[in-house]
C-alpha cells in the first residue's frame, strides 16, 4: 500500500510506492504515462475494422524494421523477436476471430491477451514471453491511434507504463529519459533488458500504477530500494544527492589499470557483471579490473536456433577482443527452469523452476560441450591468445557435478587437440557459490576450482527459502542479517585459507552499505553492475577498512558481552561506523 503524508509545501500529499528495483540508481523527473488507447467507430463494418488492424500491424513491422537498423547486433535480435511475434499468423487469427465475433479491436487485443495470460501465467520465463505479446499489442494500439508521441526533449521523462517491449522502448531514444517504472513484474522480459542496458533506474511490479501516477507527476526514483516517490517534498528530495551519473564510458579512453585502495591502504578489487555487449564500455574505466560475470545465455535467449559453434565462438571472440587484456570470466548457460530458450523443444522449455543450469545440463551434456568448444576456440582466436581462459559454472549442488562438468571441459580439450587444434595455455575453472549445500562441501569443493563466486541473489533465496522477486517477501529477511553474513564470512575465510580468489557477483556487492560489511568480513573482489562503479569506488575510498573489520567482528561475537551495541542490528552498526568516518554512500 503507498503510503500518504500531509506536506506544507505542495498541494497534493507526497505518495511513496514500493516497488521492485530492477537497475539501480536515483532519478528526479517528470511522469510520461504511455498506455495507448484505441476506440473503435461503432458504425465502422466487421471488414472495416480488420483492415485497420492489419494496417496497425503493417505500421508496427515497419517501425520493427527502421528501428532495428541503428541498434547493436543483441538489441537487433530482441526487435526481431517482436517482428516475429507481430507477424505471428496465429496470434492475428485469435485476434481476428475475436473481431468476427462482434468484439472491438481494443476489446479483441485485451481477450487475446487474457487467453495468453491464463496459458503463461505459473511460469516465469514463459510469463516474461506473455509481457512480449502485451508490447506489441500495445504497439499496435500507438498505431490504431495514429498519433504520435510529443515530447519536450529538454524535459527530465521518467517512463512510466504497464509494460514496455524493445521496439518500444526506441520510441522514446530522443528524449531525455531518466528512469523506467513499469507495472508488470518480470525482469526477464526484453524490455526490461533493454532499458536496464540503458543504464537508468527500473522500477517495476506497480500494481493500479496509472492511479497512483499522473501524467506529469514529478517523481524521484530510488532504484536501490526500488521505491517511487510521487510529489516528493522538498524535504524528501534535499535527502538525496541528485546528480547526473555518465550511464556509459564510451567517451574514455581505455586507460591503464588503476587500483582502488582504501583511505587506510587496502586494495580493494573492483570487476563488472555483463549481461550486453554494450556493457563493455565500462571496461575503459580506470578501476574496472575485468569483467566478473558474463551472462553468456542473455544474447541467445531470443534466438528460434539453439546457437552452434560457429554462432558462439565469433560471439566470444568479440567480447574477447573488446575486453583487451582485461579479465573476462564467461558463465556458461544458465539455462532451465525460470530461463531457457525458445528453440529448446517445448519438453525442457516446460521444466519446473529449480531445474536449472547443472540440473538440466546432466541431462543434456552435449549443449553444455558445444559451449565450451566455442569459448576455447574463441580464446585461441583473440587478439591476446596467451592470456587465461577463465569459465564459471553455476547452481552447483554437490561436488560431483562440477566433477562431471570438469570431465566434460576436459573431453573438448582433448579433442581440439586431436584435431590438431590450439588450446589455451592457462585454463582457470572456477563456480559460483549459489546453493547452501556446498557450504558445508567447502572443503572438497574448493580443491577442484581455481576461484569461486559468490552468487548473493540465490544464495540469500535458498537461505531464507524466499522468492526474491516477490515485492513483500524480499524485504522481509535482511541481507546483513548475522546468521547469512556468518556464512558467507565462512565460505571467504576458507577459500582465503586455501588461496583460492573469491568474489560476489551478485546486487550485494553493488549496494554501498553491504559492500563496506563484506570489506569488514574480508571480501577484496567485488563483481558490480556498471551502474554502482561510482558509488562503489566513493565508500571504499572513504573508508578505514581496519574499523569496519573490527565492527564486524564485534557484530558476529557470540560473547554478548564483546557485542558493544547489542541492541542494534549489523545494519544499524554499518550504518553508524559510515556516518562516524563520513563514509561516502552515494
Amino acid at each position: 500500500m503507498p503510503l500518504t503524508f500531509a506536506s506544507p509545501f505542495i498541494r497534493e500529499p507526497q505518495i511513496i510506492i514500493e516497488g521492485t528495483s530492477l537497475n539501480q540508481g536515483i532519478a528526479q523527473g517528470y511522469a510520461y504515462i504511455y498506455g495507448p488507447q484505441y476506440v473503435d467507430n461503432p458504425c465502422q463494418s466487421v471488414e472495416k475494422k480488420i483492415r485497420i488492424f492489419l494496417d496497425a500491424i503493417d505500421k508496427s513491422i515497419l517501425f520493427c524494421e527502421s528501428s532495428s537498423s541503428n541498434q547493436s547486433s543483441e538489441n537487433q535480435d530482441l526487435i526481431l523477436v517482436q517482428k516475429s511475434l507481430l507477424q505471428d499468423l496465429a496470434w492475428q487469427q485469435r485476434v481476428i476471430k475475436k473481431i468476427e465475433n462482434g468484439l472491438s479491436i481494443g476489446q479483441a487485443l485485451d481477450a487475446t491477451l487474457d487467453d495468453f495470460e491464463s496459458i503463461f501465467r505459473k511460469d516465469a520465463f514463459w510469463h516474461a514471453r506473455f509481457q512480449e505479446i502485451r508490447g506489441i499489442s500495445q504497439l499496435v494500439r500507438q498505431y490504431l491511434e495514429e498519433k504520435s508521441l510529443s515530447f519536450d526533449v529538454n524535459k527530465p521523462i521518467i517512463l512510466c507504463a504497464k509494460t514496455i517491449s524493445p521496439v518500444e522502448m526506441m520510441l522514446f531514444e530522443s528524449i531525455k529519459l531518466l528512469a523506467v517504472v513499469v507495472q508488470d513484474d518480470s525482469s526477464l522480459s526484453h524490455g526490461m533488458i533493454i532499458a536496464r542496458s540503458r543504464g537508468i533506474p527500473v522500477i517495476n511490479g506497480i500494481r493500479e500504477l496509472k492511479k497512483l501516477i499522473l501524467n506529469d507527476d514529478e517523481l524521484l526514483i530510488d532504484g536501490d530500494l526500488g521505491r517511487i516517490y510521487v510529489r516528493p517534498h522538498r524535504t524528501t528530495i534535499a535527502n538525496y544527492d541528485i546528480t547526473t551519473k555518465a550511464s556509459s564510458f564510451e567517451s574514455l579512453e581505455p586507460a591503464q589499470n588503476k587500483t582502488l585502495f582504501s583511505r587506510d591502504g587496502t586494495p580493494v578489487h573492483l570487476l563488472i557483471n555483463v549481461n550486453m555487449m554494450e556493457d563493455l564500455a565500462f571496461l575503459n574505466h580506470p578501476s574496472i579490473e575485468g569483467v566478473g560475470l558474463y551472462r553468456t545465455e542473455f544474447p541467445f535467449m531470443a534466438h528460434e536456433n539453439w546457437p552452434d559453434v560457429e554462432q558462439q565462438t565469433n560471439f566470444y571472440l568479440n567480447i574477447l577482443n573488446k575486453a583487451k587484456e582485461k579479465t573476462v570470466i564467461f558463465r556458461t548457460f544458465d539455462v532451465g527452469g525460470d530461463k531457457t530458450f525458445q528453440s529448446l523443444h517445448k519438453s525442457f522449455r516446460n521444466t519446473k523452476k529449480d531445474w536449472k543450469h547443472t540440473r538440466f545440463t546432466l541431462q543434456r551434456p552435449s549443449l553444455v560441450r558445444l559451449q565450451l568448444r566455442a569459448m576455447i576456440r574463441a580464446r585461441v582466436s583473440c587478439d591476446y591468445p596467451n592470456l587465461p581462459l577463465h569459465i564459471m559454472f553455476p547452481m552447483i549442488s554437490e561436488t560431483q557435478e562440477l566433477s562431471f562438468l570438469k570431465v566434460l571441459l576436459q573431453k573438448e580439450l582433448n579433442r581440439e587437440k586431436k584435431l590438431g587444434n590450439k588450446v589455451p595455455q592457462t585454463l582457470s575453472v572456477g563456480a559460483m557459490i549459489e546453493v547452501p549445500s556446498l557450504v558445508f562441501q567447502l572443503n572438497q569443493f574448493l580443491d577442484l576450482v581455481d576461484f569461486i563466486s559468490i552468487g548473493s541473489n540465490d544464495l540469500f533465496h535458498f537461505f531464507y527459502a524466499i522468492d526474491r522477486t516477490d515485492a513483500v517477501m524480499s524485504k522481509r529477511y535482511d541481507l546483513l542479517s548475522k546468521a547469512f553474513i556468518q556464512m558467507l564470512k565462512t565460505i571467504i575465510e576458507k577459500a582465503n585459507a586455501k588461496n583460492i580468489n573469491v568474489s560476489l557477483c551478485g546486487e550485494m556487492a553493488s549496494l554501498p552499505l553491504e559492500a563496506m560489511a563484506l570489506l569488514g568480513i574480508g571480501l577484496r573482489y567485488f563483481s558490480i553492475n556498471p551502474s554502482a562503479i561510482q558509488t562503489i569506488e566513493n565508500m571504499v575510498q572513504s573508508l578505514d577498512i581496519w574499523s569496519i573489520q573490527e565492527c564486524m567482528t564485534d557484530c558476529l561475537s557470540d560473547n554478548p558481552f564483546a557485542y558493544k551495541a547489542a541492541h542494534l542490528s549489523i545494519r544499524e552498526r554499518v550504518m553508524e561506523l559510515a556516518q562516524i568516518q563520513q563514509t561516502q554512500l552515494s
